[in-house]
């Protein structure tokens, strides 16, 4: 089964999502990667897979900082792109993007960047999520990272319906 495939599922079942993560921290050379849902007026990690080199610490720091983050906390790219609806770009230099927040965990994951992409609604502007992934490269629009993220976005937008 593809990985987008394996998201969708997962995600229609509210299956655990740990393992394609994983999987896509693998197959993206990332150093992590996260998914959460949208409820209101926060987001709700329902997955995250790192790089097997990731200090456990970090790992479950993260994990902790994130499993319920109020649409308040602007220095974090998942909450940029749930909120502006638009994918988000952190560097590990704050002064570059702006995020704050999201620099400190991309330095901590010991990547250059992170990209944070909402999650439609098929056929709708409505945010229903947000995936993300912290990488060493330095991804910029358009990239197949981008690229890659943008697809299983719209996978599990559509399969929210």
């Amino acid at each position: 089964m593809a990985l987008k495939d394996e998201f969708r599922s997962a995600w229609l079942a509210n299956d655990s999502i740990d393992e394609r993560l994983a999987k896509l921290v693998i197959e993206t050379a990332s150093r992590a990667s996260g998914l959460w849902r949208l409820e209101k007026d926060h987001l709700v990690l329902i997955g995250f897979g790192w790089a097997s080199d990731m200090p456990l610490e970090v790992s479950s720091g993260f994990q902790t900082a994130t499993r319920r983050v109020p649409l308040d906390q602007i220095g974090l790219g998942i909450v940029k792109a749930a909120v502006t609806a638009k994918p988000a770009i952190g560097r590990r230099d704050p002064q570059e993007s702006g995020l704050d927040g999201s620099a400190t965990w991309i330095a901590k994951f010991e990547a250059n960047t992170s990209l944070a992409v909402p999650i439609h609604q098929k056929g709708t502007k409505q945010i229903i999520g947000v995936l993300a992934v912290s990488t060493s490269a330095f991804v910029e629009e358009g990239d197949s990272l981008w690229q890659t993220l943008i697809g299983l976005a719209d996978q599990l937008g559509s399969a929210d319906q």
